[in-house]
């Protein structure tokens, strides 16, 4: 029997990696006869809707967000943008997402209420979207969690390769968050990983890289949540062209931090790669590469590759830490260097590179200065770092480590046969079919 699935990706922090997982699901449930739509605004709305899926777009941000996002955005041009933001957890994203008072929380609540009305879907799925579960709640629906471990509502731990920073202070989501709850007879929260719970959990990874403690309830690993590697579709005859006899480098720093597509890094990966003799392939994420660089001795430019095929075909991978390029990594067996520019990025490359497969360089804590700010619930502090913390010559060292040494693409090579016995978007299907039918 055809079922109705609303998907809620997370889409206010910039990057993909949440939306991606989520259209590859709604890929296969289709096939399966499912109806499927997106609630989902920003400029990822746009892309999904052009893909034919029917998307619900929330109301803009109340003027008082709209003018304070404003506000900071010309402050911002006084003094060096953040290129790395430590954070502690996920209470952070609760701010990020304009979440800052409970009438917010209440207005968009109300609004996601008369889409669920409207569109009358037997399930509904998120992918860290802090207000599902209050919505599956509200209308006794059962609510699919998408949840990497470190926010797992039973055991979140975003920071786990090294010592808590005492000058962190968390934002207190309980202040704005709770009084909302109370309204709608619902249990309080401490956290805002308390939100993320649901009737199934869905870990989109594997357990090398997402690890849970035993004896978590309510909890699958599916492997990877990514499209499906579409090998019918034309590569590009550069591509095609890239040369045997020299080693082939991908560079691309996705989308997930704003930081990142305000930064012109071109003269950093040629100062980087210039007389390596290695052949690097880099992605601009969508920017537009000026003329000059779009051939410079080894290196060339694009705004867009095609990401499965180029990093199958390289020998090392350069990236952010972002879900979507790391898990292409793991498919494809390929070892990588990950230069992260935030906690959630770096918490990728740490497990990749405990896993053997990468190297990571990140800011260290004479890198890092406070940042101190209010919003609806108080005051909180998190750790930013204002310039590049590598060199081109560290970035070099690097990658060269992870060509050289052949055991960074066995410990790669074994992470792409532990995902393969998972089955991705089709197992996670298969389990969301016999929720269902439960």
């Amino acid at each position: 029997m055809s079922q109705r699935v609303l998907l809620f990706p997370s889409y206010r922090g910039g990057g993909f990696g949440h939306v991606g997982r989520c259209l590859a699901l709604a890929e296969e449930l289709a096939r399966r006869g499912w109806e499927v739509a997106f609630v989902l605004g920003g400029p990822h709305a746009d892309r999904v809707a052009a893909a034919g899926w029917p998307v619900f777009r929330p109301p803009p941000l109340p003027l008082s967000a709209y003018l304070r996002r404003r506000l900071e955005a010309a402050l911002g041009r006084f003094r060096p943008s953040p290129v790395y933001l430590f954070f502690s957890d996920l209470n952070f994203q609760a701010l990020r997402d304009g979440f800052h008072t409970s009438q917010i929380v209440q207005q968009q609540v109300e609004w996601e209420l008369d889409v669920v009305n409207r569109f009358r879907p037997d399930v509904l799925i998120s992918d860290v979207w802090l207000l599902t579960s209050i919505v599956g709640r509200l209308v006794g629906l059962p609510v699919v969690q998408i949840i990497r471990s470190a926010a797992h509502p039973a055991c979140p731990r975003l920071v786990w390769w090294r010592d808590f920073p005492s000058q962190v202070r968390s934002p207190d989501v309980s202040l704005v968050f709770n009084p909302a709850l109370e309204q709608w007879g619902l249990p309080p929260i401490r956290r805002v990983e308390d939100l993320l719970d649901g009737d199934l959990l869905l870990v989109p990874s594997i357990p090398e890289l997402d690890p849970l403690p035993p004896g978590v309830e309510r909890t699958r690993y599916v492997g990877l949540l990514v499209r499906p590697d579409r090998g019918s579709e034309r590569v590009p005859d550069w591509l095609e062209a890239l040369p045997r006899d020299r080693p082939v480098v991908y560079v691309t720093v996705g989308g997930g931090s704003d930081a990142v597509r305000g930064l012109n890094l071109l003269p950093l990966w040629e100062a980087t790669f210039a007389g390596t003799g290695w052949e690097v392939v880099v992605s601009t994420g969508g920017r537009s590469v000026p003329r000059r660089w779009r051939r410079r001795g080894n290196l060339r430019a694009f705004p867009w590759v095609p990401g499965a095929a180029m990093v199958a075909r390289a020998d090392a991978v350069l990236f952010h830490g972002g879900y979507g390029t790391m898990m292409e990594t793991v498919r494809a067996g390929v070892p990588s260097v990950v230069l992260p520019f935030h906690t959630e990025q770096e918490s990728n490359g740490r497990r990749l590179q405990q896993s053997g497969a990468a190297q990571v360089l990140a800011p260290e804590d004479d890198d890092l200065e406070s940042l101190e700010g209010r919003w609806g619930g108080g005051q909180f502090v998190a750790l930013v770092c204002r310039r590049l913390p590598f060199q081109p010559h560290q970035v070099r060292e690097a990658v060269s480590a992870i060509l050289q040494d052949d055991l960074y693409r066995a410990s790669a090579a074994r992470l792409r046969c532990s995902q393969a016995t998972y089955g991705g978007a089709a197992l996670a299907a298969e389990l969301l079919a016999d929720l269902g039918a439960s």
